[in-house]
């Protein structure tokens, strides 16, 4: 037999039509990929074409199987984005669909526990953003906030900020993967900023771009931060566990005003 490489668009919905086309073909593939990965050598190509439809008959069937639950697990850890992520997922919807039952206590299965612990992972990288991420304003009155978090869980939050933010236009905007969402106060949409007025690094908006009063709100924000901390109770490695490292040049708290 011919080794098989499917080729799919990198969203969810394509990775789902690459599970029923897996299916429909009887097609055992030894690897799943989105299009801008460099494919295999030696390997017959297949290229996905994602429909919505049959996205939703996959969807349908983990969740009929296996709860909303299970769904909730697979999503999360497609998000991980980690390598060789969607063969996993479908060793994973396999034991599922033969089993014809909930899998997720399965964890001596290893496919099973990988899931898992990608799900976990996933969750508390966006519980992250929940809790560090910080707004400014525009020049044009739309709040900012960028991000760049260790996996693509930016879907995840936009219930969250649409409820907590309704009656405010945001962006948040994910730096390492150069798109984000932006609220107009009735719906949510993707969007990608070819020429951005802010630095990739930290993510800090160009003074042009800033609303004029937004460095008097930041620096009130970091006096209240400065005089709300004990100074003998300082103790920057617990700081660094609730608080990673790598989030800091994003807080307002811990910039520069200039």
């Amino acid at each position: 037999m011919n080794s098989i490489e499917y080729r799919y668009d990198g969203t969810f919905q394509g990775f789902l039509c690459a599970v029923f086309d897996i299916y429909s073909r009887r097609d055992d593939p030894v690897a799943i990929h989105p299009t801008e990965v460099p494919s295999l050598l030696f390997t017959d190509k297949y290229t996905v074409i994602t429909n919505a439809e049959r996205a939703e008959r996959v969807w349908d069937g983990i969740v009929r199987t296996g709860g909303e639950k299970t769904g909730e697990h697979i999503y999360h850890a497609f998000l991980s984005c980690e390598k060789n992520v969607e063969i996993l997922l479908m060793r994973y919807l396999r034991h599922l669909f033969l089993c014809k039952r909930p899998v997720m206590d399965d964890l001596a299965y290893p496919d099973v526990l990988k899931v898992f612990q990608l799900y976990r992972t996933v969750s508390r990288e966006a519980h992250r953003i929940l809790m560090f991420l910080r707004f400014e304003q525009s020049a044009d009155g739309v709040y900012f906030a960028p991000f760049a978090p260790k996996y693509d869980v930016l879907p995840l939050t936009l219930n969250h900020f649409k409820s907590r933010f309704a009656s405010q236009s945001w962006i948040i905007y994910d730096t390492a993967r150069n798109y984000g969402f932006y609220y107009d106060l009735q719906t949510v949409e993707r969007i990608t900023i070819n020429e951005p007025a802010f630095n990739r690094e930290t993510g800090k908006l160009a003074r042009n771009a800033e609303h004029p009063d937004e460095n008097q709100w930041q620096a009130l924000w970091q006096i209240y931060f400065k005089k709300t901390a004990i100074a003998e109770r300082k103790n920057l490695l617990l700081q660094q566990n609730f608080m990673p490292k790598r989030f800091w040049k994003y807080l307002t708290e811990k910039r520069a005003i200039v």
